[in-house]
C-alpha cells in the first residue's frame, strides 16, 4: 500500500527519496569517528550527504534511462554499479580501518566534482565570451544595453583571477606537504627536504639525534613527550627559527641552558 504524500510517484521519484536516505546513511559512515566520544555533527552530515547525493545523482538518472531504452548490457553493468555501491556501504558499516579506502574514495570524487565545475566553468566562460563577441564585434544588434557586455567582461576576468589564484594556492600548498614531516622514519628518508618537523604527542623520552641531520630543519615541534633534555648539538641547525618544547619535563635549569645554547633570533616555546 502506496503512502499518501509518495502516491503519484514515478520511479525515478521514489529514486531520488531512495538515492537522498542513501546519501546520509554514507555521510554518517563516512564521518563517523572510531572513537565513540567524537560523533559527527548534524551539519557536517548534512553537507557531506548533499555532495554525496549531488554525485550519486548523475548514476541515478542515467540508471533509469537505460533501464527504460538500454540493451541488456548496458543493464547488467547498472546493476554490477549498484552491486558496488551496496558493496561499499556493508564495508563502511563493518569495517574498524576504512582510512586507505576514505583517502582513495575522496580522491575520486575529489577529481570528478573538479571535471564537473571545470565543464560549468567553461561552459559560462565560452558562453560570456561569445555574447561579448557577437555584442561589440559584429553588426549583430539587439536591445541589451553595452554595460551587460563590460558586466560579462568584468566576471570572465574575475573568474580567470579566481582560477589563477586557486592554482597557485594549491602549488603552495603542495610545497609546504612536501616540506612538512609528521613522522621521522619519513623525514630520515629525504632529510634534506625537512624544513617543519612535528613530532608532538609521539611519547618521545629522548631529544631524537636523527633531528641533528635534517641541515634544512626551520621549525621542530616536539610538544607534549617526556623529553628533558635538548643535546648541544642543536645550535648546528643554522636554519632553525622556531622550536616548540612545551609540556614537556624541562626543568627551569635545562630551560635556562637552552636559551642560552640557541641563538636569540630562535623562537622558544616551554
Amino acid at each position: 500500500m502506496k503512502l499518501i504524500f509518495l502516491a503519484g510517484l514515478t520511479p525515478f521519484g521514489y529514486g531520488f527519496i531512495g538515492v537522498l536516505l542513501l546519501s546520509f546513511l554514507l555521510a554518517y559512515f563516512w564521518l563517523k569517528s572510531t572513537n565513540k566520544d567524537n560523533k559527527p555533527g548534524c551539519i557536517s552530515i548534512g553537507f557531506a550527504a548533499m555532495l554525496i547525493w549531488f554525485v550519486l545523482m548523475f548514476p541515478t538518472f542515467i540508471t533509469f534511462t537505460i533501464i527504460e531504452n538500454g540493451n541488456e548490457i548496458a543493464k547488467i553493468g547498472v546493476t554490477v554499479f549498484w552491486i558496488l555501491v551496496l558493496a561499499l556501504i556493508v564495508y563502511f558499516i563493518t569495517a574498524k580501518d576504512t582510512a586507505k579506502v576514505k583517502k582513495v574514495i575522496f580522491s575520486f570524487f575529489k577529481y570528478l566534482l573538479y571535471l564537473i565545475f571545470l565543464g560549468l566553468f567553461l561552459v559560462l566562460f565560452f558562453g560570456m565570451a561569445y555574447y561579448v563577441y557577437l555584442r561589440l564585434f559584429t553588426s549583430e544588434k539587439n536591445e541589451d544595453p553595452v554595460w551587460v557586455s563590460f558586466l560579462c567582461i568584468f566576471f570572465v576576468a574575475s573568474l580567470i583571477l579566481a582560477g589563477f589564484g586557486l592554482l597557485n594556492r594549491n602549488k603552495e600548498e603542495k610545497k609546504k606537504e612536501k616540506s612538512t614531516f609528521y613522522n621521522l622514519e619519513e623525514a630520515k628518508r629525504k632529510p634534506e627536504l625537512v624544513v617543519e618537523l612535528d613530532l608532538s604527542k609521539t611519547k618521545l623520552e629522548v631529544f631524537p639525534e636523527e633531528i641533528l641531520k635534517f641541515k634544512n630543519l626551520k621549525f621542530l615541534i616536539l610538544s607534549e613527550n617526556e623529553i628533558s633534555e635538548i643535546p648541544n648539538e642543536i645550535n648546528k641547525l643554522r636554519f632553525l627559527i622556531g622550536i616548540d618544547l612545551s609540556k614537556n619535563t624541562i626543568s627551569d635549569q635545562e630551560k635556562n641552558r637552552i636559551r642560552k645554547l640557541l641563538s636569540k633570533e630562535v623562537e622558544i616555546i616551554f
